[in-house]
């Protein structure tokens, strides 16, 4: 029997890794690559096959394997003499993106104008555009529309009667201003993607819907209502309450808001500075979460860890590896399964329960937290003023205890455990537990 070839298989596992790259990171033009480089998978595939068949020959099996039935050199014929034609018409490859099926054709690109009267109106609603939109408030005047559109098709006939029929509509409903683009009929394998530059009144509000591309908004005065997006969003100068639904974010960044943020879905990063109003997020989200001058609760959740705080005068960090805070107002609260923590000058109250990591907390002003913290697998280290009063209960499972404080405190080792306990002043209670892992109380 002829030995099976691993030469199909191998194939298949570097297009769908190709699909699921091209998924995850948007910014990397992977399709482009592969439209000047496709030459490199001939190679690929040939060398694959040579090792194959070279290896089952010096082990003596007859016949070796075929790395590709006439069926598989069929098609690889038709992928290279499509590259080549492609090539000398100038027919690009393009990607599964924003405006559609975006797969064969040439780029063509076509002025956006529109505008309507503000009067009357309390909202604007930008609904289902494909495309990087760019809104901003002014004083007084009425919504303008600018951009400019591309349009990807076989030929330049496709592309102007697709152009025709979507154009870029701004309807009137009521006391809502609606901005829509029109979805063309009866023309296919189309990639239409249209970026936008809009400004409108600033005492509006604004609610974007259905959009697939980088949304920004700055200068409002209203509220300003996200849902059913996917692609960065950023948002600035917000005057009232701001509502994000993200189905799929690179980043949503908020910043300059007066009123509430509240944040549901998943994504990459999130960046939120200069919050007055309460900030609640609910998701999961696999990049880095960054908050800043906040002045009022900080709630956030995921499936993996849960955090609050009651004020954010310094800056908190987080991230899937680790947890950084400076300058926090407590309660603070955190709970996580795997993640360091490093913490510097909580005030109130600080409690922390984690599975795995280690935990650094660093006190410099004398006036302590209560702390409580509760750990599975890793270290404590507790750094306080040399005068500072507390009155401390420690205790390991499996370690050691180490202490600069001297007197006051007792250690006592009992096997693999040990504790720590005392007081050396009219202090906050201070209680450390970890099952394994050791416990450091340091002078600063």
């Amino acid at each position: 029997m002829r030995p099976r070839s691993i030469t199909g298989p191998l194939i298949l596992i570097a297009i769908g890794v190709l699909f699921l790259l091209n998924n995850v990171w948007h910014d990397i033009p992977f399709w482009s690559m592969l439209s000047d480089y496709w030459p490199i998978l001939l190679i690929v595939i040939g060398l694959v096959g040579l090792v194959e068949v070279l290896y089952h020959v010096s082990r003596g099996v007859t016949p070796p394997p075929r790395p590709l039935a006439g069926g598989g050199v069929f098609w690889i014929l038709v992928f290279v003499l499509f590259f080549a034609w492609g090539s000398r018409h100038r027919i690009q490859i393009g990607s599964l993106g924003p405006g559609g099926v975006s797969i064969l054709g040439s780029d063509y690109e076509y002025d956006v104008s529109a505008g309507a009267a503000s009067g009357g109106i309390t909202r604007v609603v930008l609904d289902n555009i494909h495309g990087n939109l760019s809104l901003k408030g002014e004083d007084g005047g009425d919504v303008k529309v600018t951009g400019r559109k591309n349009i990807r098709a076989f030929d330049r006939s496709d592309a102007e009667r697709a152009n025709q029929q979507s154009q870029i509509r701004i309807e009137r409903q009521g006391d809502l201003l609606v901005v829509r683009a029109e979805e063309p009929s009866g023309l296919r394998m189309l990639s239409i993607s249209t970026d936008l530059d809009i400004t409108v009144p600033r005492s509006l509000n604004v609610e974007a819907r259905g959009r697939t591309g980088d949304l920004t908004i700055e200068d409002i005065q209203g509220s300003v209502d996200v849902t059913n997006g996917r692609g960065d969003v950023r948002l600035n100068g917000i005057g009232k309450d701001v509502k994000i639904e993200s189905s799929r974010s690179g980043l949503v960044r908020v910043s300059n808001l007066k009123g509430n943020l509240d944040l549901e879905g998943r994504g990459g990063d999130v960046q939120a500075e200069d919050i007055q109003g309460q900030v609640t997020i609910n998701g999961d989200y696999s990049g880095t979460l960054e908050f800043r001058a906040l002045a009022k609760p900080l709630h956030f959740q995921s499936s993996r860890s849960e955090l609050r705080a009651e004020q954010i005068p310094g800056s908190i960090t987080l991230d899937l590896s680790e947890l950084k805070m400076t300058d926090v107002v407590g309660p603070v609260r955190f709970q996580g399964q795997n993640r360091d923590v490093q913490a510097t000058d909580v005030t109130n109250s600080l409690e922390m329960t984690l599975d795995r990591g280690d935990v650094q907390v660093t006190e410099t002003k004398m006036s302590l937290p209560k702390m409580e913290m509760h750990l599975r697998n890793g270290d404590i280290t507790l750094t306080l003023p040399e005068r500072a009063a507390f009155e401390l209960d420690g205790r390991t499972g499996q370690g050691e205890v180490e202490n600069e404080f001297g007197g006051p405190l007792t250690v006592q080792s009992e096997g693999r455990a040990a504790t720590i306990k005392g007081r050396t002043g009219a202090g906050p209670q201070l209680t450390l537990d970890t099952d394994r892992g050791t416990i450091n109380l340091r002078k600063d």
